[in-house]
């Protein structure tokens, strides 16, 4: 929407000044952008002032806030150019920023890499010609009134050509000037539109490191070549050591069109390499040993090895899950609503199903019908003109391919939808089930108590006991050898949420240290990959947990943390290896990998594998320098809810099974989020053997609930998910927070949608109200629009769109017109929600928690959604409603910075009624709420148990009022609604998930109950 259109829709249509209506203004500086008012109306502003357009916008600049994007300043914000360029278009157009830029570059070479004089112009291209332009942080101005918004790629390929530029000529070097054209050849592929023909034939390469490749020889002996880590080989690499200067400090190396740039540390490798070349044959031994005594740890990345478990390196293999779930809902009312008659070429194949369809056809006007069900669809035949032509299309159809039936094509994948192969950690499979474990498991017992004095908190019964058993598995797990695939080797703790997961991981990983230190062994460094916002929390309970900290110190291996210390420098993250690296078997060649971290004795003080070291990162980092992290030999790994290690085929998955560990903890409150699959793949990480690879697992477990008819589907459900919780033993701890914690107060599910009367759960039809007027009307055009669709369109893909429709219609039928949805008092605000049966129900909710002085946390994914609901519930109830969402500000990156932490503690700080809003994705995990005691899903997950993982941040240690969770929801008169299927098939997947991980088996009786049968 252009900005003139966007301030009338504020307006309302009345002829008010522009300038009345301004937002904020914003001026570009050398590193980013300032958005500003004049200081006496930022003041009014944040006091609740201000016109309509500064108060969205004020919401957005505070969400980029509190995620890390923007600072604040005494009137107004900062944000940085690379945050900038990164935003979407929907957050641009809030801010009034220019759009992005439709050219593309130009580019012009004089002189040779090799020559001081080598200089690259550029300049933009447009459709009338070339133009220069100048940058101004985000921002290409071609003009005092052209200006755009650069992306990420075109920003850094700028960057780096305006380095170059400044360049004194003696300091352009061939090496520099080789930089440069591997920084633009790097913002091409990343996107940016440049035209770097000149150099189409040349690929630049900067290795990371140099490692080393061993060649045995018929005597026995070893021959030595470096390895660049660009996929050379031997071969290639020992006709052009000649092209180096080994007198000089760097090099330039040409092989084929690669050129490799060798600045002067990598040039003193190849020297050392080079200079040791041969390893006589007795000495070989002694070698593959201690690398390190014969050749310079310091300058060389030598061989660590990975884990037993480990095979080596190559492209990631996809894993076929197959059906896992044949219950089938229908969303969009196709058997209450007839599909038109454009559907019938899909259902009609052959001549035979013609013939087949035409009797059916005639029955069914013998009788009178408007409806005729073929094929499994229902489709409308009141109209006989509109089906006799498509039954005359096929006929001919068939006629003139002489009753072959038509052949199905598939659609040509291009070379660009491709999916870009990716390279891992190749798993080698458990694929025995090593019945031995269990009793294993069930006979161990812990070497020692823990001296509980020592500890600044004093455990729980429960806490003891979840300690006990922990240190019972880590202290076989210690004194079996560790080469052995099927050793004991870890455990699940799946406890509910809030029984102190974290506290009694802490303990147990320091009585680890402590017996290791105790029996004279190796004080390993002890790694916990979490979600980013739980990073911080983990800081803190280690401050909490102990008197006297037992690690050496605590690493945050992530960016604006302590990353950038242990990077190696100029290098990329591992995740980016290309596949071209690969072998025609799928294997990579070790010695090619580019390590992009410090580890291993021969990195000194710049390890991050010191022994006593606390290294905390998240899932992402394990995923993008999994190769070095798997090299590590870690004492433990504790994976913080780690339900985020649950799909196979995610590269964060292959790194967490490939680490090398004496032991892995696995904890989190939802074992099962979607699937079986999710449970098989999380005991495989943490112990395999035990339930066999996946065939075998699917095999026994799944099978039986897909070939269960659909009225016993449910009870055999419930069945094996009992069997499959006796299967696993005691590698899994799970204890329910009711049971355990007896002081809590009661918590109750009030559900608008579900009749469902069972355990928590109760009916509230006061939480839901059926849609009418504007609301039902879009629902409704959304159904017809996708059976239009439906009936001549291939609707791979299309589903999920729909989908998302009607869920949005669900919050709001204007929920895109964001604009038009901006109000300026308390009165339009209300009229606005009212267009929504869902909003129209929390208002009512919401002034009913509003006279009781208690707080509500209003849980929803969209942002859009967000945005709106703090501007309208801010001018209804007169708060300052803070949002928390997005992953990158759950880590304080200096000492002002706001966290979710501190907008928590702002929250229930203030006495009486208050709102959150928070993300479930992002927030609603490993956050503390009990100042609130009332929770709403307003837009709820997909996922149940991220779900109850967001309802249970106000129910836990420290709640004392009864807790309520709202399920609101609208329906519709004729069909059942999206909310009331979202309702059903998440109660499905509830089922299956507290079969597995509740001890005691759900009784018949319960689970029809549960159906509301």
């Amino acid at each position: 929407m252009a900005f003139l259109e966007m301030i009338k829709g504020l307006l309302g249509g009345r002829e008010e000044s522009l300038s009345q209506q301004s937002g904020f203004q914003f001026q570009a500086d050398s590193e980013g952008l300032n958005f500003y008012l004049e200081k006496p109306t930022f003041d009014a502003l944040l006091g609740g002032g201000g016109n309509t357009l500064q108060k969205i916008q004020l919401i957005a600049l505070r969400m980029l806030e509190e995620q890390g994007l923007a600072e604040i300043m005494p009137n107004g914000f900062h944000i940085l150019a690379a945050d900038l360029a990164g935003l979407d278009d929907e957050q641009a157009e809030v801010l009034r920023l220019p759009e992005r830029f439709p050219g593309s570059f130009a580019t012009r070479i004089q002189g040779r890499t090799g020559q001081s004089g080598f200089r690259v112009d550029l300049s933009v291209q447009l459709k009338n010609g070339e133009a220069p332009f100048t940058r101004k942080g985000p921002l290409l101005q071609l003009s005092s009134t052209e200006v755009y918004r650069l992306t990420p790629a075109e920003l850094m390929g700028l960057e780096a050509w305006e380095r170059h530029q400044k360049l004194a000529p003696e300091a352009r070097s061939e090496a520099a000037n080789l930089r440069l054209m591997a920084e633009l050849q790097t913002a091409e592929r990343s996107g940016m539109r440049i035209d770097l023909s000149h150099f189409e034939r040349l690929d630049v390469v900067v290795p990371e490191n140099i490692g080393v490749t061993a060649t045995r020889l018929p005597d026995g002996s070893l021959m030595l070549c470096p390895s660049l880590g660009d996929g050379s080989t031997p071969d290639q690499l020992e006709k052009r050591w000649s092209q180096l200067d080994m007198n000089a400090d760097g090099g330039v190396l040409r092989i084929d069109n690669r050129v490799v740039l060798l600045e002067a540390q990598k040039m003193a490798a190849i020297k050392e390499v080079l200079g040791n070349k041969r390893i006589p044959a007795d000495k070989v031994a002694d070698f593959i040993t201690a690398p390190s005594a014969f050749l310079d740890a310091a300058l060389v990345n030598l061989e660590l090895g990975f884990s037993v478990r480990v095979m080596g390196i190559g492209k990631l293999q996809h894993m076929d899950f197959g059906e896992l779930d044949g219950k089938k809902q229908d969303w969009f009312a196709l058997d209450s609503r007839a599909a038109p008659v454009e559907i019938i070429p899909k259902l009609v194949q052959s001549p035979e199903e013609l013939e087949q369809f035409e009797s059916a056809l005639a029955a069914a006007r013998e009788q009178g019908a408007e409806r005729l069900s073929f094929a499994g669809e229902v489709i409308d035949i009141s109209s006989p003109e509109a089906v006799e032509r498509q039954v005359e299309s096929l006929r001919g159809k068939f006629a003139e391919s002489s009753g072959a039936p038509p052949a199905k094509i598939s659609p040509d994948t291009s070379e660009d939808e491709k999916a870009k192969e990716q390279v891992t950690v190749l798993i080698r499979e458990a694929d025995q089930i090593d019945t031995q474990l269990l009793d294993k498991a069930a006979a161990t017992r812990p070497l020692r108590e823990p001296e509980w004095t020592a500890y600044a908190r004093q455990p729980f019964a429960h806490q003891r006991e979840g300690v006990n058993w922990m240190l019972g598995l880590l202290g076989s797990a210690i004194r079996e050898d560790r080469e052995d695939l099927y050793r004991l080797q870890g455990g699940l703790l799946a406890d509910d949420m809030g029984l102190g997961k974290t506290y009694m991981s802490l303990v147990t990983a320091a009585e680890y240290l402590a017996q290791q230190h105790n029996d004279g062994g190796s004080q390993k460094p002890v790694l916990v990959v979490a979600p980013l916002s739980l990073l911080e929390n983990w800081e803190d309970e280690v401050a909490q947990t102990f008197k006297s900290i037992p690690f050496r110190d605590i690493v945050v291996l992530q960016s604006g943390r302590d990353l950038n210390p242990f990077r190696i420098k100029g290098s990329e993250r591992e995740s980016l290896q290309l596949a071209s690296l690969v072998d025609d078997d799928g294997g990579l060649d070790e010695q090619a990998i580019r390590y992009a971290l410090h580890i291993g004795p021969e990195a000194g003080v710049k390890r991050l594998d010191m022994d006593r070291r606390l290294v905390l990162t998240t899932y992402q980092t394990l995923r993008d320098y999994q190769f070095s992290l798997c090299r590590i030999d870690w004492g433990m790994v504790i994976f913080d809810e780690a339900q985020n290690i649950k799909n196979p085929n995610a590269l964060q998955t292959r790194a967490a099974k490939g680490l090398k560990a004496d032991f892995k903890l696995l904890a989190t409150g939802t074992p099962v989020e979607n699937s079986l699959g999710d449970f098989w793949c999380l005991m495989d990480t943490v112990q395999p053997g035990l339930l066999g690879d996946w065939p075998q697992f699917r095999d026994r477990w799944v099978k039986p609930i897909l070939n269960a008819g659909e009225e016993e589907r449910d009870a055999v459900r419930i069945s094996i998910g009992s069997e499959l919780r006796s299967a696993v033993g005691s590698f899994m701890l799970r204890r329910i927070k009711e049971d355990q914690l007896k002081g809590l107060p009661s918590k109750t599910i009030h559900s608008g949608v579900s009749k469902v009367q069972a355990g928590q759960q109760v009916y509230a039809p006061n939480l839901a109200v059926c849609m009418n007027g504007l609301q039902l009307q879009a629902y409704d055009a959304v159904l017809d629009g996708y059976r239009s669709q439906r009936a001549s369109e291939d609707m791979r893909g299309r589903a999920l769109a729909a989908l998302s429709s009607l869920r949005e219609v669900s919050l709001h039928p204007r929920l895109r017109e964001e604009a038009k949805l901006m109000t300026s008092s308390a009165k339009e605000a209300r009229q606005v929600m009212q267009e929504s049966g869902k909003l129209s129900v929390l208002l009512q909710l919401l002034d009913e928690v509003q006279q009781k002085n208690e707080k509500v946390i209003l849980f929803m994914v969209t942002k859009r959604l967000q945005r709106l609901l703090k501007l309208w519930l801010d001018q209804i109830y007169g708060l300052n409603i803070a949002i928390i969402n997005g992953e990158t500000a759950a880590v304080a990156k200096k000492s002002d910075e706001v966290t979710r932490k501190r907008l928590i503690t702002a929250f229930e700080a203030q006495p009486g009624f208050n709102l959150l809003i928070m993300s479930p994705v992002a927030a609603g995990v490993g956050l503390t709420v009990v100042g609130a005691n009332h929770v709403v899903h307003l837009e709820r997950h997909w996922n149940p148990a991220k779900e109850a993982q967001a309802s249970d941040r106000v129910y836990r240690i420290g709640q004392t009022k009864p807790v309520h969770i709202h399920l609101p929801g609208v329906l519709h008169p004729q069909f059942d609604s999206f909310d009331l299927h979202l309702d059903r098939l998440l109660r499905g997947k509830l089922m299956l998930k507290d079969a597995v991980v509740t001890p005691e088996p759900v009784s018949e009786s319960e689970m029809i109950q549960s159906m509301g049968l």
